[in-house]
């Protein structure tokens, strides 16, 4: 046993040692202090709300940038979406974007940006293009009217796709077969024959990712059709200038070119969900953005909407682009890798993120986030006591806490430890997430 003066010893200095862990444990946490000193309080997510005087530091944050990227967590982040149709709505009106680029098909698309421009029902101009967890959420239609309200003024808002997949049926099974048929008949009938049409829509079809998930196996397709029409484009450009305009002859050729990389990132033999060089769906989108962005969008800004992991500008630590590289897999990774290598400080990446609360797609049943650690990066910011949080993260220094591993769950609410200003360049904090709800109800549909 332990001497009475030794054991009295002893037990002061755990009695001083358990006092002070307790006054420590009532300390704020210095990150949080930090957090609640440097991110920028939103007053409101309501798309309805005209007082942008909050959301003005991001004039600053984002300053010449050409493109700025919204993410989101989940296709199923109703309060998210109320956000970022609010941050449209202020990149329109205060700094001048005058495109919205949707997570949605490359040739889809266009059909939303007409029908905005008519007096089709929202919802019915939205769903020739959008993908149904869109077009459908009745937080992402204020976005919508917002868009079409644009259409009047003298700088309104052009809606374009970059989703290399044909992404609606009617469209997969009959509107794209008939425009490139409808091209190349001008130039010359015979040009593709009545087995070749027929080749073409079966690839069309086929092209969508859930049903080749769905049945796995060698996809056969007449691949040498597509490349062939893509070389007649390139070999007889005077003569389809002659029926044609530059700017379809340009459009009906990136159409082929990104049915044959979404081809290319599927790959050939089993569901892998890439191609056997690492060639991926996000590089696929990456260049449909990219040839937008040099092409028909020139001069324009540009506010792209997209999952989070699309617009992420590197991937988690065992997808960085070091490693990529390092295993030669530099066409893997994530659309805003992609695009921040060519684009640098012109991509403004804004990640969304979210401490408690419930999401869920249009229609369907929502479901609880998973409880947070109190370390985690939303466990920080839930700390810092606001409802909502805008915080940029370019301007962080080198050393900055933040830039160290932290625990998040900005994919799907999983949480993985990464660090995050390498992946976005701000992020938009929501304590509550809301789920997403349903205008009408309609059959399950593909989700991207």
């Amino acid at each position: 046993m332990p001497k009475p003066k030794a054991f009295a010893a002893a037990l002061l200095l755990a009695l001083l040692a358990a006092s002070a862990s307790a006054e420590e444990a009532g300390k704020p946490d210095d990150r949080v202090r930090w957090l609640a000193e440097h991110a920028a309080p939103v007053r409101s997510i309501s798309p309805a709300d005209e007082d942008v005087s909050d959301l003005m530091p991001l004039v600053k944050w984002i300053g010449d940038s050409r493109v700025v990227a919204l993410g989101e967590v989940t296709h199923g982040d109703g309060a998210a979406f109320q956000a970022k149709a609010r941050l449209v709505r202020f990149l329109h009106e205060v700094m001048g974007f005058d495109v919205l680029a949707w997570e949605a098909g490359f040739f889809d698309v266009p059909r939303v940006d007409a029908a905005l421009r008519s007096d089709m029902p929202l919802e019915d101009a939205a769903a020739l293009g959008l993908y149904r967890i869109w077009w459908n959420s009745a937080e992402v239609r204020p976005v919508l009217a917002y868009v079409r309200s644009t259409q009047s003024t003298r700088r309104p808002i052009q809606t374009v796709g970059f989703d290399s997949r044909v992404s609606q049926d009617v469209s997969r099974a009959e509107l794209f077969p008939a425009m490139i048929f409808e091209f190349f008949d001008r130039l010359d009938p015979a040009l593709i024959s009545k087995q070749e049409r027929a080749d073409l829509t079966k690839m069309s079809i086929g092209l969508l990712p859930q049903d080749y998930y769905d049945h796995p196996g060698e996809r056969v397709y007449n691949r040498e059709l597509p490349r062939r029409l893509v070389a007649v484009i390139d070999r007889r450009r005077a003569d389809l200038l002659v029926r044609s305009s530059p700017r379809e002859i340009d459009y009906v050729r990136q159409s082929l070119v990104s049915l044959m990389n979404m081809d290319r990132a599927l790959g050939g033999q089993a569901a892998k969900g890439q191609g056997e060089d690492g060639y991926t769906r996000d590089a696929a989108m990456a260049e449909n953005l990219r040839w937008l962005l040099d092409g028909p969008l020139a001069g324009h800004k540009v506010i792209v909407w997209a999952h989070n992991y699309h617009v992420q500008r590197d991937a988690a630590p065992e997808g960085s682009s070091a490693f990529l590289e390092k295993k030669g897999k530099t066409q893997s990774g994530p659309m805003g890798l992609h695009l921040s290598r060519v684009l640098g400080r012109d991509l403004y990446v804004i990640g969304f993120l979210a401490h408690h609360g419930r999401y869920g797609y249009a229609g369907e049943a929502p479901a609880d986030l998973p409880a947070v650690e109190p370390g985690s990066l939303e466990g920080l910011f839930h700390a810092a006591g606001k409802p909502w949080l805008l915080l940029d993260l370019r301007s962080l220094p080198a050393d900055h806490w933040l830039r160290g591993p932290l625990s998040t769950g900005l994919y799907f609410y999983e949480p993985q430890t990464t660090n995050v200003p390498r992946l976005f360049d701000a992020v938009f904090f929501i304590d509550e997430q809301k789920p997403s709800t349903a205008v009408r109800a309609v059959a399950a549909a593909v989700k991207p």
